[in-house]
């Protein structure tokens, strides 16, 4: 199977996707964007520990005073996917880690709303830029994160043969396409990042000469 994704002569990045793929992608795009939502959501707490600025306090420590505002209390996510979208910061400490994500939630969004627009902008496009690219990882790694929790999967059935006769076989082959194209980004992002020098492999440093080497006054 050909690459879809390639470093073009011009040091663009190379969008080679047939319009089945695209339509694909538009859908599970769509799928994201409803997720996301539209705008931020208002913050619904004060800040959590600390100063006025909302810095946390040293870990270990609860702000007594980081009541909900008007009494409403941090969302608790039920649903899995936002549960794998949004981690608990402190899995041992749900309530805190609502409150948390009460606070962080809107600049996650904004983020994967900017992605997104990227993305949708460029979907019929032939090139993109490398800030594009990275842009459209974002999103590629947030589509398998939920398509990956609806489906269940796990290392055990990722590892198992592929059975036609599954009734989430057709999504499984999206979910290991999305994959295989994240793969690609990744390796092209990658293969344009400066070589780092292994420390092992540079010759060792020869030994100063000494000036009075084979002087025999």
């Amino acid at each position: 199977m050909r690459d879809s994704i390639l470093r073009l002569p011009d040091g663009r990045i190379g969008l080679r996707l047939a319009e089945r793929e695209r339509m694909i992608l538009r859908a599970l795009l769509g799928d994201l964007s409803e997720i996301v939502g539209e705008e931020a959501d208002p913050p619904g707490l004060t800040p959590l520990d600390g100063d006025a600025d909302g810095e946390l306090a040293d870990d270990g420590e609860r702000a007594e005073d980081a009541a909900p505002i008007d009494g409403e209390p941090a969302e608790a996510f039920s649903d899995p996917v936002l549960i794998r979208l949004y981690p608990d910061a402190r899995p041992d400490d749900p309530a805190w880690s609502a409150r948390f994500r009460d606070m962080i939630r809107g600049d996650l969004d904004e983020a994967r709303r900017a992605s997104l627009a990227v993305v949708s902008e460029t979907l019929d496009a032939r090139s993109i830029d490398d800030d594009e690219a990275e842009a459209w990882l974002h999103v590629l790694n947030d589509l398998r994160l939920v398509m990956g929790t609806r489906l269940g999967v796990t290392e055990e059935r990722e590892a198992q043969p592929f059975d036609p006769e599954d009734p989430d076989a057709a999504a499984l082959v999206v979910y290991a396409y999305t994959g295989w194209l994240e793969g690609q980004f990744v390796d092209v992002l990658a293969a344009a990042l400066p070589e780092i020098p292994d420390p092992d492999d540079e010759p060792a440093a020869e030994p100063p000469a000494d000036e009075f080497a084979g002087d025999d006054s």
